[in-house]
């Protein structure tokens, strides 16, 4: 399984798409390329950092270092540009959405629901836990990231947020059958954000909300927060995206810098139990602490013999990291950085393009994802070419088992309709799409059902003329780093 998801090589990194337009390289980036593979070792590692620091400028030239007949310029071009590539892409698609607050002595209610349709936040007012609903409320900002502006609303308005270790289920209805379905695990998404009183008491968690994902540690009463013997410290973190944002989950957390409160260096790890899977192009721990809580929970067995359905699961938007601190009594941190590393989605996106593909039959092509395609055969049929393909892909379960979301974890996912998976679209010289045919369709299954694989006939009129291009289409997933930094952070 771990080789079905294996990584694409250099080749997965020239198909990453960059971020726009990125700037003109300058003859200093082609330089420092060049110096990758000096013979001096100071001299290599000063042009990588230089190269890192260099931005998307660096991203195009690094490409092309791909192909250097110097393996120690390939090498570390590689990296590089994986570094890059990752820092442009949580650039672009980390982009928190704004919005401006304007209300002048508005009821609380009313404030509350007009702050909740704009931000699109899954925000729920507790009426038990809300002396006065009809309190006013004034507040005037200017553009805040969606984050701040909840901040800056709570505020005003007096409120807070609660936060929950678990999650409630609904209940499943009740069968004759001696075992229950599985329960769907929740994702961050669908997690509410519940809004009580401030009493006051309660310090405000301090978070980084400029992007579109937020990162709060949470106050110290917590109670999934766990003190250790010898400085160990687990601090529980809330990391929740943005509406809109296809988060599909958190796969770790990076500490780069942990000072305490006595100035003393620390360490930290994320603590989310799961298996490695290579991922893009490095290998990963994803957040499969979901599913693999789902194995290890125990089973009740009611009187009758009937297994009763689990009521909760941990809350998917907590994250606990353990830190080691070298002041085993320290009440706070002075700082601590790092980075949250996730992964995001989209549909409808291009995985492999292929220019003439009339003449590149009997090739093979990788993209994203584990994507395959093989070009067969072409020949003409009376008034129509058609095109012989045979695309590889790896099937949705195979996906949501290795996010932790497998539902039951033992059964895969029923065999997708063959219109579910990726798309194939042909393309003439001005760019415009050739209508086709998809015909003889087949779909099998290889390795346990762990690719699946078409062989079908792309059939288009002959008076088309022959495709300039043949663009493979579907879903690809992206792993993006979320930064944050924060100061005084209290410690359980």
């Amino acid at each position: 399984m771990k080789k079905l998801l294996s990584t694409v090589g250099l080749l997965g990194l020239t198909l990453g798409a960059a971020v726009g337009q990125p700037p003109e390289p300058t003859p200093l980036v082609q330089q420092l390329i060049q110096q990758l593979g000096s013979e001096d070792f100071r001299t290599r590692e000063k042009a990588t950092a230089d190269l890192e620091n260099a931005g998307p400028a660096a991203i195009v030239p690094l490409r092309t270092a791909l192909k250097s007949d110097d393996p120690e310029i390939r090498l570390r071009a590689a990296a590089i540009l994986q570094k890059l590539q990752r820092a442009a892409d949580s650039a672009e698609r980390l982009t928190a959405p704004r919005l401006a607050l304007d209300y002048q002595n508005v009821p609380l209610g009313v404030a509350f629901n007009d702050f909740r349709h704009r931000s699109g936040l899954p925000l729920t007012l507790d009426a038990r836990q809300v002396a006065d609903p009809f309190r006013r409320v004034t507040l005037r900002t200017g553009e805040l990231p969606v984050w701040e502006a909840l901040d800056a609303f709570c505020r005003a308005a007096g409120l807070q947020e609660q936060f929950c270790p678990d999650v409630e289920l609904p209940k499943m209805p009740k069968t004759n059958r001696h075992y229950a379905l599985p329960p769907i695990v929740p994702t961050a998404h669908n997690v509410p954000m519940v809004l009580v009183d401030d009493d006051g008491h309660s310090p405000r968690p301090l978070g980084d909300r400029r992007t579109a994902v937020r990162v709060l540690v949470l106050p110290p009463a917590f109670p999934g927060h766990r003190i250790q013997l010898g400085g160990e410290v687990t601090l529980c973190c809330d990391i929740t995206p943005a509406p809109g944002v296809p988060w599909q989950g958190v796969a770790t957390v990076k500490i780069h810098k942990l000072i305490d409160e006595a100035g003393r260096s620390g360490s930290g790890t994320c603590r989310l139990g799961s298996e490695e899977w290579a991922f893009g192009h490095e290998v990963v721990a994803f957040a499969g602490g979901r599913g693999a809580f789902l194995a290890r929970r125990g089973v009740r067995i009611d009187a009758t013999g009937h297994i009763i359905p689990i009521a909760t699961l941990p809350n998917p938007r907590i994250v606990p990291l353990s830190l080691k601190l070298d002041t085993p009594r320290a009440k706070r941190l002075q700082r601590l950085e790092g980075a949250v590393v996730g992964e995001i989605t989209a549909a409808n996106q291009p995985l492999i393009t292929v220019k003439e593909p009339t003449r590149s039959v009997g090739h093979r092509f990788e993209g994203p994802g584990d994507v395959q395609l093989n070009i067969q055969a072409f020949h003409t049929r009376g008034d129509h070419h058609a095109l012989q393909l045979e695309l590889a892909y790896p099937p949705p379960w195979l996906q949501n088992a290795r996010r932790g979301r497998n539902p039951g974890g033992i059964w895969p996912e029923a065999p997708q309709p063959t219109s579910s998976g990726p798309t194939v679209r042909l393309h003439d010289a001005t760019g415009s799409e050739i209508p086709a045919q998809f015909t003889h369709r087949f779909l099998d299954t290889v390795n346990n059902d762990e690719r699946y694989v078409q062989t079908f006939s792309l059939v288009y009129a002959k008076n088309a003329g022959l495709p300039a291009q043949l663009v493979v289409m579907g879903t690809r997933s992206w792993v993006v780093e979320v930064p944050f930094v924060l100061e005084n952070v209290p410690l359980p």
